[in-house]
């Protein structure tokens, strides 16, 4: 549920990404495909979140994603998670699809990172990954 404190950066047919002030999180919602241009967008547009809120704590729905390229994977790894964590983002939770080409791709970026100083985990349902961020 949208409450009137959180603030919409993306708002468009494969991404809802908001600033979740119930949870002091920034939550991601992916709707469904999104190209590589507006995959990385996407994934600044939640660096910049995170730097503008001091998040600690990430969650992104992932469910509606399909496939996540290689070389988008890259830039996820390489340049994006290393300046959440620089910028203060302590932990990323990604809800994953029960099955699919898009879990599997989504777990591979999650194997990717070191979990240092950024803890990454995948998770099966909102509310837990909600919880285990609001920890951070």
């Amino acid at each position: 549920m949208i409450d009137s404190r959180d603030e919409v950066y993306v708002d468009e047919p494969w991404l809802l990404m908001r600033w979740d002030a119930e949870n002091q999180c920034v939550h991601s919602v992916w709707k469904g495909f999104a190209n590589s241009a507006e995959f990385r967008a996407a994934l600044l547009k939640g660096l910049k979140a995170v730097r503008e809120r001091h998040a600690t704590g990430y969650v992104s729905d992932t469910r509606m994603i399909k496939v996540i390229v290689q070389a988008d994977q890259k830039f996820a790894n390489e340049t994006v998670i290393p300046a959440m964590a620089a910028a203060g983002l302590r932990r990323l939770a990604m809800v994953t699809a029960s099955s699919g080409l898009g879990k599997i791709t989504v777990e591979e970026i999650v194997k990717m990172v070191d979990n240092k100083p950024l803890l990454m985990r995948t998770f099966n349902a909102l509310a837990p990954a909600l919880k285990w961020v609001k920890e951070a």
